[in-house]
């Protein structure tokens, strides 16, 4: 943690920074997102001052209509303002937001989701990138209204740790009497593979039922009662509604279903949770275009294990929570004993056609 300057310290920085009176336009970048990822984007700003607290603004501003149109988002709520911004000698910034900065989440940490504390972080990273750019800042701390968010933060915050992601451990599940004949159904329908035919009523099990019970407008509850156990018997297997190349995987948001296509055929149909809110995972067509196996969100310090990007920073990839409704930053969860099969199936090129 680094210890502010007296104020001298910041009239030298800030006489230092500001540059000629008569300064030009400069470039600055605005570190948006994109899905959950960082979306750089260049800028010109044509204000004489320190280009800082411009810079600053912009970032609140948000993206254009043009960079929205290619992909760059925001995860800071409109309508937030800066304040002030102290900077120190020893390299440390403090900047000072309206108390909106932190809207919709508490500002006690111990009650946030972790979906709050991912938005946050990503919040935290647009101005953390974006201040550190400019001389030698290296850090910075955070104040929302009269809420400090956080310590001085730098970029080594967000870099990739050292070491990989654990595996997600999935209980095999109980023996339930009248499993086995439920998952041979579910693998005849394509919701489930042969290899997961167990008996155990476990995880994989419980998300093939939700794949089945959300593509054929049923509660998605992952339980065969009454009304599921009726639609197995009469259900047949998904087809495909989007039309396109023979190989490709269509993403249907309303329904939380993804279908895996080959030779027009529906292979597999898998449970998913894609984009929530202003979040909410563009509609369209799309090829895959990087693959990672092991992805690091850096806004959202977070892992994103047997990625397939198709659309900017938009990825198919492992998650260990695929809930019954839209609840990701814009990417395609998907259960972590089906990653590595969409994964294999996401081949570079592949068309991802997003839906519903």
């Amino acid at each position: 943690m680094r210890r502010l300057l007296p104020p001298i310290a910041l009239l030298l920085t800030l006489a230092a920074a500001a540059g000629p009176a008569s300064a030009a336009r400069r470039p600055v970048k605005l570190y948006f997102t994109a899905g959950e990822q960082l979306r750089i984007v260049d800028r010109r700003l044509s204000e004489n001052s320190t280009t800082l607290l411009p810079a600053l603004r912009a970032l609140l501003s948000g993206p254009t209509s043009a960079e929205r149109a290619r992909g760059a988002d925001t995860q800071i709520p409109r309508g937030v303002k800066l304040r002030s911004v102290t900077v120190t000698a020893g390299g440390g910034a403090t900047v000072v937001f309206t108390q909106g900065f932190l809207k919709d989440i508490p500002v006690d940490a111990a009650q946030r989701t972790s979906r709050q504390t991912a938005a946050l972080r990503a919040r935290l990273a647009q101005v953390i990138f974006t201040v550190t750019q400019f001389g030698d800042i290296d850090e910075a701390r955070v104040v929302a209204g009269e809420v400090t968010i956080d310590e001085d933060v730098s970029r080594e915050d967000y870099a990739t740790p050292s070491r990989p992601p654990k595996p997600q451990v999935i209980p095999p599940g109980e023996a339930i009497p009248g499993t086995r004949a439920v998952q041979e159904r579910l693998t005849a329908l394509g919701y489930l593979p042969a290899s997961a035919v167990d008996g155990l009523a476990g995880y994989r099990t419980q998300q093939a039922i939700m794949a089945f019970q959300a593509w054929n407008g049923l509660d998605r509850d992952g339980v065969v009662g009454p009304a599921t156990s009726a639609k197995l018997k009469t259900a047949s297997r998904p087809r495909g509604t989007a039309g396109g190349a023979s190989r490709r995987i269509e993403v249907h948001r309303a329904r939380g279903v993804a279908l895996l296509i080959d030779g027009g055929r529906v292979v597999r149909a898998i449970h998913i949770s894609t984009g929530a809110g202003a979040d909410a995972t563009p509609r369209g067509r799309y090829r895959v275009f990087r693959k990672e196996r092991r992805s690091w969100s850096v806004p959202f310090r977070v892992w994103l294990p047997y990625a397939s990007y198709f659309n900017k920073g938009i990825a198919l990839h492992e998650s260990p929570d695929v809930p019954p409704q839209p609840a990701s930053h814009g990417c395609v969860r998907v259960p972590a004993p089906e990653a590595p099969e969409v994964y294999a199936f996401a081949t570079v090129g592949t068309e991802v056609v997003v839906v519903g």
